[in-house]
């Protein structure tokens, strides 16, 4: 890359990351809200010093990278920014946009507003895409074809992206859940299994989470199941592509990450089934047992007739590494010790997590989420990688959902979702007879409470909740 691409590259990079915060702004903040302004005047600085440099302006996607005027951007391509603009451009089925002249900059706002508008994720024609902007007046700012392409050709070789929001999150849980059971009970009568539906079920998951992981997190917490360990896998899954998406690993990784979590447990289903259902504490003899599960879960991962590709792979280190503690202290116990794979750090910190506050085998009286979060916290470094447990706090939030906490107004509340802002998560604000209530007024996160000694059960007060949309968004305290 000569000079001059070198410094179109970082125009461009800096363009990009610009549009990416404006874009996700929009789908948040109106026109006139503040912090969108902000965010609008600097993409609009940003756009029109590489105006004064090239005009026409050109951003395209080419095989899940970016170019800036014919020079490739020097981001990496799991980076946020450039896998969002990725996906955009795609759904609105464009292979670029072009940025004319200084009135480009004049009509951004309206851009930005009609590119998101029409529901998140909703997938368009190229044609549908230049219609809703020049009904928008957007006349300065034109999508591009797809590269090598004319508009039929691209809309025949499409193949159809999933719907996103609540209803389809959920049906890619349920169906996450449907194949784990599929497979553990084929493990279980020592049957072959296809992971084929599997492997597009964790795709699935994935491109749910990447969209939106706060709201498969309120599924996780909230959706009820017969056969506990069959969540609990897909729970897994959820946790740890969220994990890996912040780590920016790209689409490919994130499928065979979710893939692999799975099946972690998949040891499992070759234990008695009264050791997985009892409901007692556990004595040595059933530990003694139930540490048997990840060589299992290796073996029986192993067994399958099917090519050793890297998903299965993945699966196989998973299944066997997840137990076995960052310093080693975990089990199986290995000599010489063997460090876990990355995959199966993440899938260590999303699996005791889930454990914790189920309140299954691991700690039979669940946890309040802040609480397991904390027991966590105090083996960061020993049985987790700290670095990644940090990440996980991070997406799930000093107050995860489902924590139920004192407001400074002497209120009583239970989180339900967490937004950028992780001290004022929006929050179910409960009634002096635990019934949750809608009233809106400025409050702040005092601290939490212990649920079972408050009366409060918090998942119950979400699923009230979830039908009644009875949540409020915290604010700063004036």
């Amino acid at each position: 890359m000569n000079a001059a691409e070198t410094a179109a590259s970082g125009i461009g990079a800096d363009l990009v990351r610009r549009l990416f915060v404006l874009l996700k702004a929009a789908t948040v903040y109106g026109p006139n809200n503040e912090g969108y302004r902000t965010h609008s005047a600097e993409a609009r600085g940003t756009l029109t010093a590489a105006l004064s440099r090239a005009d026409p302006v050109r951003v395209e996607v080419r095989e899940d990278r970016l170019f800036f005027n014919g020079a490739p951007i020097t981001l990496p391509p799991g980076e946020a920014g450039v896998r969002f603009l990725c996906a955009e451009l795609r759904r609105c089925g464009a292979g670029g946009l072009e940025f004319r002249g200084a009135r480009a900059a004049l009509e951004l706002d309206a851009f930005v507003f009609a590119f998101v508008s029409g529901g998140a994720r909703r997938e368009r024609s190229l044609s549908d895409t230049a219609r809703l902007l020049r009904d928008a007046g957007v006349n300065a700012i034109t999508p591009l074809e797809p590269a090598g392409e004319d508009e039929g050709a691209c809309e025949r070789a499409r193949t159809p992206e999933p719907e996103f929001g609540a209803d389809a999150a959920r049906r890619a849980f349920s169906r996450a859940v449907d194949t784990v059971e599929e497979v553990m009970a084929r493990t279980r009568a020592g049957q072959d299994a296809d992971l084929g539906e599997a492997k597009v079920a964790a795709a699935e998951l994935a491109e749910q989470v990447v969209a939106d992981p706060q709201a498969l997190f309120e599924l996780s917490i909230l959706q009820r199941f017969d056969e506990y360990t069959y969540a609990h896998c897909v729970n897994v899954s959820i946790y740890s592509i969220a994990i890996g998406d912040r780590l920016g690993l790209g689409t490919a990784r994130l499928a065979e990450l979710g893939f692999g979590a799975l099946f972690h447990d998949l040891g499992k289903a070759q234990l008695p089934r009264e050791l997985i259902d009892k409901p007692d504490e556990f004595t040595e003899d059933d530990w003694r047992l139930m540490r048997r599960h990840p060589a299992l879960g290796a073996r029986a991962l192993l067994a399958l007739r099917r090519p050793l590709d890297a998903q299965l792979a993945r699966a196989i280190s998973i299944a066997f590494e997840h137990h076995l503690g960052l310093d080693g202290s975990g089990y199986p116990k290995l000599t010489p010790p063997r460090r876990q794979e990355l995959f199966s750090r993440i899938c260590a910190v999303a699996d005791a997590f889930d454990a914790m506050t189920s309140g299954r085998v691991y700690a039979k009286r669940a946890m309040s989420p802040d609480e397991a979060l904390r027991r966590m916290v105090q083996r960061a470094g020993t049985a987790f990688d700290p670095l990644l447990l940090r990440v996980f706090i991070n997406i799930a939030g000093v107050f995860p959902i489902a924590t139920a906490v004192r407001l400074d107004t002497g209120e009583r509340a239970v989180v339900r979702r967490n937004g950028d802002d992780l001290l004022r998560p929006d929050v179910v604000v409960l009634a002096d007879d635990g019934r949750a209530r809608a009233k809106s007024s400025r409050r702040a996160i005092q601290r939490t409470l212990d649920p079972e000694e408050n009366g409060i059960d918090a998942r119950e007060v979400l699923r009230r909740a979830a039908s009644a949309s009875s949540s409020v968004t915290l604010e700063k305290s004036r």
